[in-house]
């Protein structure tokens, strides 16, 4: 039962936000064109009306000061293929591309998990990447830590993040959001312990950040000190107020 109110919950917002997006998209429909796509750290996650609600980050600027297209975590599990499976098929052309993706994509899960997420997303990467590429992430061994109990790997393992960089590299005007190093001795208002090896997050960023090669192409989180960390997320992941400000500076030098 409470499930089905929180998708009747997020159902209404994301047509509210959106009936008001669409109102501001109209507004600024001479200014710059930007189309923006990101995972749950788009919005602020401790408050169930702000879920999923693109007025509650960063993304809000972006919407109220340009010609904005937003997509706000879409899936269950936002992937970087998720993103680019929208972008390809899309016939409109922007000034700026923004990204922000890749935390799923990186995150070491048990490998039960992730068999299932790349089985859902199987025609996405197929069709961007080719079926072998698929088969190699499906098969892929895993790594030697586990997470209750069980080995685990990630969506898009270190070794393969050359070939999806590649790919956000031929997007003209990309701007890719990275994401940040992660204190496994603190947890902020997540739960659980993060696994052992959660830190390939980062590490597969900072890949991702060489592999585009050029700086104005990523708002670059991979060097926060944990001081930064504690301040700007608020459970090593999600970003807290002081984070939605830092992205929208940041952007803001960017687009401006």
């Amino acid at each position: 039962m409470k499930s089905s109110i929180k998708r009747t919950i997020y159902k209404l917002i994301v047509f509210g936000t959106k009936f008001v997006g669409g109102i501001w998209k109209i507004k600024n429909a001479q200014k710059k064109k930007i189309l923006v796509y990101t995972d749950s750290r788009g919005f602020e996650i401790t408050k169930l009306i702000n879920r999923k609600n693109p007025f509650s980050s960063y993304v809000n600027y972006l919407i109220k000061n340009y010609n904005t297209t937003f997509y706000i975590c879409p899936e269950k599990h936002t992937t970087i293929f998720d993103f680019l499976e929208v972008f390809l098929k899309s016939k409109d052309r922007y000034d700026h591309v923004i990204v922000h993706c890749g935390v799923v994509d990186f995150s070491p899960r048990p490998i039960s998990q992730i068999k299932e997420i790349l089985t859902l997303k199987k025609n996405k990467i197929v069709s961007q990447f080719g079926d072998a590429f698929f088969q190699e992430l499906l098969q892929f061994p895993g790594f030697d830590v586990e997470y209750f109990g069980e080995k685990t790997t990630a969506i898009l393992p270190v070794d393969y993040v050359h070939e999806v960089a590649n790919k956000l590299k031929e997007i003209e005007n990309l701007i890719w959001i990275s994401c940040n190093p992660v204190d496994i001795n603190w947890r902020g208002n997540y739960k659980k312990d993060r696994p052992d090896n959660i830190n390939i997050v980062n590490d597969c960023s900072k890949l991702m950040k060489a592999k585009l090669g050029r700086d104005e192409m990523v708002v670059d989180l991979t060097d926060f000190s944990l001081e930064q960390v504690y301040k700007y997320t608020c459970d090593n992941i999600h970003l807290s107020q002081d984070g939605m400000e830092y992205i929208e500076k940041k952007l803001a030098e960017i687009i401006n």
